[in-house]
This record gives structure tokens, sequence and C-alpha cells, in this order.
């Protein structure tokens, strides 16, 4: 084969390669493909403009919390069991109920600032939304005993968060977004107590739910735009 024939060949496939389609996102089992975003760690979305018909939303399951393992033996020393009468921190179920309203009161905050109607029961164009929280750690609350001394932290705590989005009549999957969120307090070492950790982590959640739902939002004016062209 001549020079001007390895050329052409060459040419050939070159032009090949640059008009091929970059392969379609793959789908997840219920459907959702993968979506990049700056704002959370992992976002999933349904193609095909299924957000687009839906604007209102049901909270209809109870916000799930778990602690991270060691959480308590952390917080509580190796004390906790064998004395018995030593102050002891708030409790991992106070703590897991607290964080279950403040999630669940940032998501519907941001909803409604979105333009979306909360609603009570499921129909057309509602979307199911339910939370979950897991790993949470919180940072040594406040320590008042005369044996113990105060911690400095530069963070409050931190936690593994995710959102899933379904159709409330049929319940196929929507949106489904996963973060991991630290509460950061300042660049410095703090006093941690009990209420600028709950302040910090009410913050955290609150900036997350806003951002779930500016996904939802932005992916709802593309399909949209789309729509009207």
């Amino acid at each position: 084969m001549n020079r001007t024939a390895v050329l052409a060949l060459l040419f050939g496939l070159a032009a090949g390669c640059a008009t091929t389609e970059s392969p379609a996102p793959q789908a997840s089992a219920d459907g959702l493909v993968a979506v990049r975003s700056s704002t959370v760690d992992q976002l999933y979305l349904r193609p095909g403009g299924d957000l687009a018909g839906h604007r209102k939303v049901v909270l209809l399951e109870p916000v799930s919390v778990q602690m991270r393992d060691d959480w308590v033996k952390q917080q509580h020393g190796n004390n906790y069991r064998i004395q018995p009468t030593y102050p002891r921190y708030r409790e991992a179920d106070e703590v897991a109920r607290e964080t279950a309203d403040a999630v669940s009161a940032s998501l519907a905050k941001a909803f409604r600032a979105a333009g979306f109607e909360i609603v009570e029961t499921p129909g057309a164009g509602v979307m199911r939304v339910s939370a979950k929280v897991t790993d949470m750690f919180v940072n040594a609350p406040d320590i008042v005993s005369p044996g113990y001394p105060r911690s400095v932290v530069r963070d409050a705590g931190e936690a593994n968060l995710s959102l899933e989005v379904r159709d409330a009549t049929d319940g196929r999957a929507l949106a489904r977004v996963a973060h991991h969120a630290i509460a950061r307090e300042t660049p410095r070492g703090n006093y941690a107590s009990d209420p600028l950790n709950s302040f910090w982590m009410e913050t955290v959640f609150q900036r997350w739910a806003d951002n779930c739902v500016a996904e939802i939002a932005g992916a709802q004016r593309v399909t949209n735009a789309g729509l009207k062209n």
C-alpha cells in the first residue's frame, strides 16, 4: 500500500471516530441515569422528562436517621457503662429525633421556596419524597462536670444524606440524591456545645435540601424548555 493510500485510510478512520456518538448513559435498575452535579455528590434522574409534570410534593415517610456505630462510645467514653452516675450526653435516639425533624422541615421549606405545593395525599403530578440520614456523627456536646475537659473541634459533625423521589401514584423512581455532608464551623478550633452543633448541623441540612430541590427544579426547567421548542 503506497503512502497516499495509507494517509487516506488514516483520515477515514479519524473521521469515523470523530463522528461516532458517545454512548448513552446506562440506566440503573429503576430507570435512573447519573447526572453531573456541582452541588451534590451523586445525582440520578429519570430521562424523558418525567419530572416535568410534578409540581406537588407529599412527604409521607418519616426521615430515617442512623447514628454512626462508634458515636455513643466516642461521646460517653469508657465510663459510660461503668460509671452511670457521671453526667451523660444526650442519647442517640434524642439526637436522631431532632435530626429527623430538622431534615423534614428543611425539605418542606426548600420545596415551598422553589414554588412546589406541599400536599397530604398522593395524586396526579405529585412526588413522593423520602429522606435518609446514615452514619451521622455529632461532635462533642457540652460537658459540665468538673472532671471532664471541654472539647475543641473544627467541625460540628458529618452525615451521609440521601433523597429519593418517586411518582406518588405508580411508584416510578424519578430522582435520587446521595451526598456526604460535613458541618464546618470555622477554619480554627472552637469549643463544642450543643447549641452550636445543632445550629451548624441544621444549616448543613438546609443547604443540602436547597441543593436537592434546585437540581429537581432545574431538571424540570430544562425539560419544559425543550418541550416548548
